[in-house]
Order: C-alpha cells, then sequence, then structure tokens
C-alpha cells in the first residue's frame, strides 16, 4: 500500500516521501505512537516507496510485482520480525533474521529494510545485541522499530534511532478504513465503533456491539442528567456511568463512555450550527435536537473541557468512579 492510500498522519507521510526523493531515509527509525494507527503499514509503505522499480515523486505505485511482494511478506530485501508464539523477542530470532542478515547486499530492490514490529518486545538482551547496528548500519540497510511504549525501550536504542511520532486518526479517517475494499463494515457500525476507537483502528475493530450500545446509553443517561442541573439525578447518572458487566474492565468502559460523550457533545454543536446532517451519532438526531438549547456555546466548551480533564484524570489511573462523580457535577 503506498503513502497516499493511507489514512491520516498527512505529515508524517509527507516527510517520509520527501526524504525518499531526496535519497536521505535515515538508516535507524523508530515508529512511535498509539496502537493500532497504521506505524507498521507506513512502515511497509516505506519499504515499496524506497523499492519500487515505478516509483513517482517519492511513492510507491502499490501494483507492480516488487509492492505486491512486499506487502505480501514474501520480498526477499523486507525482511519482518515480531514475536510469533513467542512471549518476547529473543537474541536467537533477532541473531538468525537481522544481525546476520544485514550485512549482504540487496538481492533485487535498492535497500535491505528490516522492520522488528513490536520493539518493545526486545527482551533487554536483544536490545543490547541491537546497539552496535543501529549505531552503524550497513550502507544498504535500514532498521525500522515499531511500538506503541517507546519508553520502554533502552535510552541507548531510542538514542540511536531517527524518532518518527505517529498521532491517533480521526475518526473520519478510521471510518474510511473501516468502510474500505479490506475491512466492509457497514457506515453506520464503522462510525459507531470509530466513537470509541481513540483513533485506533484496531481498538476499532475489536469493539464489542453490544459494549458500544451500553457505553452510549450510559453517556446519554448522563447527558440527559447534566441538562436538567440536578444534582441528584447526576449522581445517579454517574454511578450507571461508572458501573459496568464483570467480564469487563471499568477503566476501558468509562474510557470508551468519554469518547462517545464527547461526540454527542460535538453533536450538540453540529446541529446547532448545521443541522442534523452533520452529527455522528445521526440516530439520535430527535433525542439530541431538545438538548440543543440547554447547552449554549459557553456551557459546550466548559462541557468539552470537563471530558478532557476526566479523561486525562483517568489515564492517571483515578479511579472510574471519582472520575465520573466530578464530571456529572461539573458538566
Amino acid at each position: 500500500m503506498s503513502f497516499a492510500h493511507l489514512a491520516g498522519h498527512t505529515r508524517v507521510l509527507e516527510l517520509l516521501r520527501r526524504a525518499v526523493i531526496r535519497g536521505s531515509v535515515p538508516q535507524s527509525l523508530l515508529f512511535a505512537g498509539p496502537e493500532g494507527v497504521g506505524k507498521y503499514t507506513a512502515a511497509v509503505a516505506l519499504a515499496q516507496a524506497i523499492n519500487c522499480p515505478q516509483s513517482t515523486e517519492g511513492d510507491a505505485c502499490g501494483a507492480c510485482n516488487t509492492c505486491r511482494r512486499i506487502a505480501a511478506g514474501t520480498y526477499t530485501d523486507v525482511i519482518t520480525l515480531d514475536r510469533g508464539d513467542r512471549a518476547s523477542i529473543g537474541i536467537e530470532p533477532l541473531r538468525d533474521q537481522v544481525l546476520l542478515q544485514i550485512g549482504y547486499r540487496p538481492f533485487e530492490g535498492r535497500r535491505r529494510v528490516f522492520i522488528i514490529d513490536p520493539a518493545d518486545d526486545l527482551t533487554p538482551q536483544a536490545q543490547d545485541a541491537l546497539l552496535k547496528t543501529l549505531e552503524e548500519p550497513p550502507p544498504a540497510a535500514i532498521l525500522i522499530l515499531v511500538t506503541a511504549f517507546p519508553d520502554s525501550l533502552l535510552g541507548t536504542i531510542r538514542s540511536r534511532c531517527r524518532r518518527v511520532r505517529f498521532g491517533a486518526l480521526d475518526e473520519d479517517d478510521v471510518v474510511r478504513v473501516l468502510t474500505g475494499p479490506v475491512c466492509g463494515l457497514d457506515p453506520v457500525d464503522a462510525r459507531h465503533r470509530a466513537l470509541v476507537a481513540g483513533g485506533s483502528i484496531a481498538r476499532a475493530l475489536a469493539a464489542d456491539g453490544k459494549a458500544f450500545v451500553d457505553d452510549r446509553a450510559a453517556a446519554l443517561g448522563l447527558l440527559d442528567a447534566a441538562a436538567d442541573r440536578h444534582l441528584p439525578s447526576r449522581l445517579k447518572a454517574a454511578a450507571a456511568f461508572s458501573q459496568v458487566e464483570k467480564k469487563r474492565r471499568s477503566r476501558e468502559a468509562v474510557a470508551s463512555r468519554l469518547a462517545i460523550l464527547a461526540s454527542l457533545l460535538r453533536d450538540l454543536l453540529a446541529i446547532d450550527v448545521g443541522g442534523p446532517g452533520a452529527v455522528a451519532n445521526s440516530d439520535l438526531v430527535s433525542h439530541l435536537e431538545p438538548l440543543v438549547p440547554k447547552f449554549p456555546a459557553d456551557r459546550l466548551v466548559a462541557a468539552f473541557g470537563a471530558v478532557r480533564r476526566a479523561e486525562a484524570d483517568l489515564a492517571r489511573y483515578a479511579s472510574p468512579k471519582i472520575v465520573a462523580d466530578l464530571l456529572a457535577v461539573t458538566l
């Protein structure tokens, strides 16, 4: 898949494309960012752009034999190392697939590209073994370490790599991927999944339909209670907001509900400014329209701030119940 077909990360992909044009792609790269946002896909796209015989403007064609084989993992000069069925990536697989291979000249492409995903699965001993190669990679080789947890890598590993930062995807980008030919999801289902995915394709695909229904009902209940400004009702809604089924983790459920609540607040603004056609929760328009007068612009801004603070508190491991209670009285 070429850069042009990837979702989001416009600035990052443009930097990589320009580096390919100039022939100045760093030999040791660290692709860091949240889980499931396309870091590995971008690494494969970079390998294609470097080796595609029909590349133009720093991007691969995505259709030639070379591009298809790189995408399929059968191209000799592009090697991916993962943990497979192991608990971690130790020295032996690293030595066999990377360290003993990296010194060879390309067999059929311009450069040899080695992708380690996830790099945080490397054992400390394997990371130590990789240090010298990262410091002085052979001229025809490029190493790409992919991780959602860069701080778990040794500082000496991080210091030897050029970090490329990937952020979360926009909801629209998530929907575009989910409704595309690979995933093929229904647009309404895709939009619902995107609301709770936090910008992660992997999280969107793993989203459970019943969990979404429960989470949205809890978020809508808190919004309704906040609209009426009745404190006992708010606290009752907060209790429902933080209460989840035993099989779910409360922290993950509350994070999902906060994301949905933020989308409901955006929908109130969209209905007020642009009409119901612009809302994400299109099936709730009739429910949301009466709430619009109760959330004027200044209150919406404050509500968004309250949700963002709740997300930050939750990320710092505050109690989900306390987060929900505080949010209920500040919305």
